[in-house]
């Protein structure tokens, strides 16, 4: 009768525990997660320049550790201060003689929740529905601050959170479409007082985007930040997803019935490596009277 040699078998019997724990089933072992292309490609704006030729101006833009825009300013004159539900745009005034500051305004917008007025909303998460702003001037020579009436603004938004109307005031307001891949087609600005045949006001047209996400696309809560717009491509920048081509302003002419076309824009890019426009030409042409043409451009540089 042969003997059996305990220490071999101890030694085969280990082997088989450990072939066994590192033969799991491939469901058994944890992947690594699915990574968010828009995540891992996303740029933040930390200067934009704008020159066409007789004016020249540059933004810068700072963050957070979140990467939430929380300043943005154009040099010394105007300031915008951010905290998750509040924007305060400051504009100094500075003497012509002396270049010393004299005068300084700022315009503060709060956001809340509608028919929730003390209910603050945290517009990097979530988009706002009521917003309330009110203005003081300081006159430093005199020494003397006043405060100016504010007013209110309700916005009803889509599911999306862009909002798809606002309300300023009983009669005045605007509407707002958007294609399938979330950038602004159309906005419409009503105004219904008074005796009118169309109660369409002026509409701004987007026409035709490309496939490249536009400039302030990753920042959080940029639409609120960036309220009221001003312009053409300050729609375009807080509304749409990737940029568009061309833009057409019309007005509605009473006196014709219909829609006359005031602005066109025409829109080049240059993207960088990731996709982000970092040069913008805007081609611009004013009908009325007499036809006139304007060339303006902006650069961008991100983080």
């Amino acid at each position: 009768m042969k003997k059996t040699n305990k220490s071999v078998i101890l030694v085969i019997g280990v082997y088989i525990v450990l072939f066994l724990t590192n033969c799991k089933k491939v469901s058994d072992i944890k992947q690594p997660p699915l990574l968010n292309p828009d995540i891992v490609n996303a740029m933040y704006p930390v200067v934009q320049s704008y020159s066409d030729g007789p004016q020249a101006y540059t933004y810068k833009y700072e963050y957070d550790k979140d990467n939430h825009l929380f300043k943005y300013s154009r040099g010394n004159v105007v300031t915008w201060n951010i905290s998750s539900n509040q924007v305060d745009v400051t504009v100094n005034e500075y003497s012509s003689s002396t270049q010393e500051l004299v005068h300084m305004s700022t315009t503060s917008y709060v956001y809340t929740l509608a028919g929730i007025p003390n209910t603050s909303v945290n517009f990097y998460e979530a988009s706002p529905t009521f917003m309330s702003y009110s203005s003081t001037d300081k006159d430093l020579i005199l020494g003397t601050v006043k405060s100016r009436p504010g007013g209110t603004v309700q916005f009803f938004n889509n599911k999306d959170g862009l909002p798809v109307k606002v309300a300023d005031s009983p009669d005045h307001g605007s509407t707002y479409t958007y294609d399938d891949k979330k950038n602004l087609v159309k906005i419409e600005f009503v105004r219904t007082s008074g005796t009118r045949a169309n109660p369409i006001d002026t509409r701004i047209t987007f026409l035709s985007f490309d496939d490249k996400p536009s400039p302030f696309s990753s920042v959080k809560g940029y639409w609120p930040i960036s309220f009221p717009q001003a312009y053409n491509w300050h729609y375009a920048l807080a509304f749409c997803k990737n940029n568009p081509k061309q833009s057409v302003t019309e007005v509605f002419d009473e006196s014709k019935n219909a829609f006359v076309t005031i602005e066109v824009n025409d829109y080049t890019y240059t993207y960088n490596d990731k996709g982000y426009p970092t040069d913008i030409s805007i081609n611009t042409t004013y009908y009325g009277g007499v036809t006139s043409h304007n060339l303006g451009f902006y650069h961008y540089t991100y983080k």
